[in-house]
């Protein structure tokens, strides 16, 4: 089922579970584009999901894949070549939006021994956003907790198959 919001008209998300994670990455103020690049991998073609900039230009760039289901062997090894070839990070957020602050599953790709981890996805997101600070904060605060809320309360429109 593709769905869009509202706020954004033009983009038609091929989930609902990517636009209620747009309405995530818009309440913590992440800016992002969806679907903005399609990588020439050495296993194939791949357009990860969004694209987020905590800061234009900004070395905290990073790319984000929605997963209804956990990833497969195939969606693994396509992420971990983003990871390792455009360098630049890519985080899986899998099954369906957090239902409270600390649930859910994301993966994050640590770098330093090119494995995956399974996380919360708010420390997915921090580590990912964080990853060159010596200090990261260790959560969103209240603001993880509201914007999950109004991920699981957004007004979304369908718009077919």
């Amino acid at each position: 089922m593709r769905a869009q919001r509202e706020e954004h008209p033009g983009i038609t998300f091929r989930s609902m579970l990517e636009a209620q994670w747009s309405v995530i990455f818009d309440a913590l103020c992440l800016p992002w584009v969806f679907e903005p690049v399609t990588f020439d991998l050495p296993s194939g073609l791949y357009v990860p999901d969004f694209k987020i900039y905590p800061e234009v230009n900004d070395e905290r760039t990073f790319w984000v894949e929605i997963k209804g289901p956990w990833p497969n062997a195939r969606e693994f090894e396509v992420a971990t070549e983003v990871n390792i070839y455009a360098q630049t990070p890519l985080v899986i957020l899998t099954g369906d939006t957090p239902r409270q602050p600390n649930g859910g599953t994301a993966w994050w790709f640590d770098t330093d021994n090119d494995t995956w981890s399974m996380l919360r996805p708010e420390e997915a997101l921090i580590r990912t956003i964080y990853r060159n600070t010596d200090n990261p904060p260790l959560s969103f605060g209240e603001l993880w907790a509201m914007a999950v809320d109004e991920a699981r309360h957004a007004d979304l429109i369908k718009v077919g198959k």
